[in-house]
């Protein structure tokens, strides 16, 4: 071969040897576990939060998001510790890079119906305690992921009646992050000013939210993820 190829030949050898190879982008691997918020009930579009957090997040510059959704309609606290006692559902949460949590609404449904006079603080702690433990294992499972917890919201399309609620939801929003206040990586996600009336209900129930509330609670998700802690 002639000397005078040879020499282009080595330099571009030398430049392909330089040139490092990408590494794969890992996927942001985002779980929701509980209720039927982390279900997507009620969403006219059939997409809830597991359907709607992949865009956002990508908008923000996530590259790649793979969502799976553990939310089973009608879930109390106890049967959100059953799911995950699931060895399927454990393995899920446990490789999580985010778990969207949503539970107790089910077991406090009798607080709302009571009024701000009639509340057994009894079962208020009783669930809490619950929530906690959940947390708590899924602490055990992934010790890393973000956690993020669904607020509460007035579930009735009544102005009236969502105002006299909106006490006992503040406070309940407030003794979830005071449970959580030494785990930075535990966030509770404010609900109750995006579903603050009747039509950010579902269309389809009137007691859940609707598609536009869930896309703004989507949003407000992927931009917590995103947050520096």
């Amino acid at each position: 071969m002639n000397r005078l190829l040879l020499i282009p030949i080595a330099v571009l050898a030398l430049a392909a040897s330089m040139v490092e190879a990408k590494p794969a982008v890992k996927p942001v691997h985002v779980a929701l576990v509980g209720d039927s918020l982390a279900y997507g009930a009620g969403d006219e579009e059939g997409k809830g939060i597991a359907g709607r957090i992949s865009p956002e997040l990508r908008s923000r510059g996530v590259a790649t998001v793979v969502t799976t959704n553990l939310g089973r309609t009608g879930a109390t606290t106890s049967q959100v510790a059953a799911r995950l006692r699931e060895p399927a559902a454990r393995e899920t949460l446990a490789s999580a890079d985010a778990i969207v949590l949503s539970m107790g609404a089910n077991d406090l449904r009798e607080v709302f119906e009571g009024g701000l006079f009639n509340v057994p603080y009894d079962l208020v702690d009783r669930v809490l305690e619950n929530v906690r433990t959940t947390v708590t294992d899924l602490r055990r499972l992934n010790p890393d992921a973000r956690i993020l917890i669904l607020g509460a919201y007035a579930p009735l399309p009544d102005d009236r009646v969502a105002l006299f609620l909106e006490p006992l939801i503040a406070a309940w929003d407030s003794a979830l992050a005071m449970q959580f206040a030494d785990d930075p990586r535990v966030t509770i996600v404010r609900l109750s000013d995006i579903i603050d009336r009747p039509e950010r209900l579902s269309r389809l129930d009137s007691f859940h939210p609707g598609a536009e509330a869930y896309q703004q609670a989507a949003a407000r998700i992927a931009a917590l993820m995103m947050a520096k802690e």
